[in-house]
This record gives structure tokens, C-alpha cells and sequence, in this order.
């Protein structure tokens, strides 16, 4: 039961994060009348996005060692191949691959945006976070054991205002 507890908790715990680094990216996009504001939330953005991806690495470790899960390594790994809710854990799995992209596009900003078509480039692709973001909540809400009970669906509600 611990594992199952980890698993959930995990997982809801990097939604609230991813949704805090996605709405704190849309909030660094805008002109900020003060520079050090910027600067904060482009710090804030990285550092819940980083701790976001540390979770789900706690989250998928969790549902791989739970054997109740019936999702299995290559379910987690391969979309639409879980035993247990194939379309909904896919939606996951394919959140988890958009949000490494993004991550490492990230990593590579100060690389890319040297020029105004790198910087441009960087930008469109940096925005597929959006559609990393939308895939989780789905898998989340499809996917969670939880997703009936009205302190989760209540979360679920914020964060997609949030965004």
C-alpha cells in the first residue's frame, strides 16, 4: 500500500509542479516592469520544472515496483502497451518524452537563442511544454486510482485554471 500512496502522491505532486513551472513560463514570457522579477521567475520556473521531473521519475519508479499496477516496464515505456488503462497511461508516457524534449531544449537556450532564428526556434519548441502540460493532466485524470475523489478532481481544477 506504501508504494500505491508514493505512486499517487508522486505523481499528483509533479502535476502541481509542472503546473507551477508552466504558468510561471507563460508569466516569464511577458515584460516584467522590473528586471529582477524576471529573473526570480525564470529561476522559479526552472527550479519547480527540475523538481517536477525528479517526480516523475519517483512516480514511474513507484508504479513500476507496485506488481498491482499492471502497467510493467514496457507499458511505461512504450505507449499504449500498459495492460492497465493503455490509452490514458500512453497520454503519460508520451507527457513524460515532451517534457524531457523540453527540458533539454531548455538546457540548451543560451545555445540556441544566440541569433534572433535560433532564439524564435527555441521559443515554438519551448512551447510544446503546453502540450506536455495537457497530456499529463489527462493521463492524470484518466490513469489516477483517485481521480473520483473531490480533493483530487478540486486540484486538478486549479491546476488547469492556473495554466
Amino acid at each position: 500500500m506504501t508504494i500505491w500512496y508514493t505512486a499517487r502522491g508522486a505523481g499528483l505532486a509533479a502535476l502541481v509542479l509542472l503546473t507551477l513551472a508552466t504558468t510561471l513560463g507563460a508569466l516569464g514570457s511577458v515584460k516584467l516592469a522590473r528586471p529582477e522579477l524576471r529573473v526570480l521567475t525564470q529561476y522559479l520556473h526552472r527550479t519547480a520544472a527540475a523538481l517536477g521531473l525528479g517526480l516523475l521519475v519517483v512516480h514511474i519508479g513507484a508504479i513500476l515496483l507496485d506488481a498491482k499496477a499492471g502497467v510493467g516496464l514496457v507499458g511505461a515505456i512504450v505507449p499504449f502497451a500498459s495492460r492497465y488503462r493503455p490509452g490514458s497511461v500512453a497520454f503519460g508516457s508520451l507527457a513524460l518524452y515532451t517534457f524531457l524534449l523540453v527540458a533539454a531544449l531548455g538546457a540548451a537556450r543560451g545555445r540556441m537563442a544566440g541569433s534572433v532564428r535560433g532564439a524564435r526556434v527555441w521559443r515554438g519548441f519551448h512551447l510544446l511544454a503546453y502540450v506536455g502540460w495537457g497530456m499529463a493532466m489527462y493521463h492524470g485524470f484518466f490513469s489516477g486510482t483517485d481521480s473520483s475523489v473531490t480533493w483530487v478532481r478540486g486540484l486538478y481544477v486549479v491546476c488547469l485554471l492556473a495554466v
